[in-house]
C-alpha cells in the first residue's frame, strides 16, 4: 500500500507551530484523541520529522520545537515538566539553554527531542533559578544545583 500516484504527502500541510499546536493546513487541531495519536506515530528522521503509518509518512512542518514544556513542578527528586503529548518527564538539567531571546529550551523523551518552554513554563521553572556571582545562572532541581547554559546566537 502507498500514497497514489503523483500524490505528494506534504499536500497534507502537518505542522507544529511555536506553541506545540498541531495544525493541519493552518487550522489548529484540538481533539485530545487525535493529537496523541499523531505524537504517538512522530518518528523524527535525518530529513525532519515525519507522521509514519502502514508504510506512508507524511512530512510535519516544526516552527521551533516539537514539544513544549507546558507546567513545571519542582519536587524533591527534579524538575517535573508536563509536555504538549500529554506525558511527565523530569528535566535533565544538563541539556538545559537560553538564548539570547531568552527562550529556554531543553531535550526531551531521553533527550532525542527538543522542547520549548511556554511562557507559564518559564516563569515556573525561574522560581528555582538564582544568579551565581559570576554573571551566570544555577538552577536548582531536587537538592542540586545545575549551571544554566546562556547561548549567543
Amino acid at each position: 500500500m502507498g500514497w497514489p500516484q503523483g500524490f505528494d504527502p506534504a499536500a497534507l500541510d502537518l505542522s507544529i507551530d511555536v506553541e506545540g499546536q498541531w495544525r493541519h493546513q493552518d487550522v489548529v487541531i484540538t481533539h485530545p484523541r487525535i493529537i496523541a495519536l499523531l505524537y504517538l506515530s512522530m518518528e523524527k528522521r535525518d530529513e525532519g520529522y515525519f507522521i509514519c503509518g502502514d508504510n506512508l509518512c507524511v512530512p510535519v512542518r516544526i516552527a521551533d520545537c516539537p514539544f513544549v514544556v507546558l507546567s513545571v513542578r519542582h519536587l524533591e527528586m527534579g524538575v517535573q515538566l508536563l509536555l504538549t503529548d500529554g506525558s511527565y518527564e523530569f528535566l535533565a538539567p544538563d541539556t538545559l539553554t537560553v538564548d539570547v531571546r531568552n527562550v529556554p529550551r531543553c531535550l526531551v523523551k531521553d533527550k532525542l527531542h527538543r522542547a520549548r518552554f511556554s511562557r507559564q513554563a518559564w516563569n515556573q521553572l525561574a522560581e528555582a533559578i538564582r544568579t551565581d556571582g559570576e554573571e551566570g545562572y544555577l538552577l536548582r532541581a531536587g537538592v542540586k544545583e545545575f549551571p544554566v547554559r546562556l547561548l549567543d546566537d
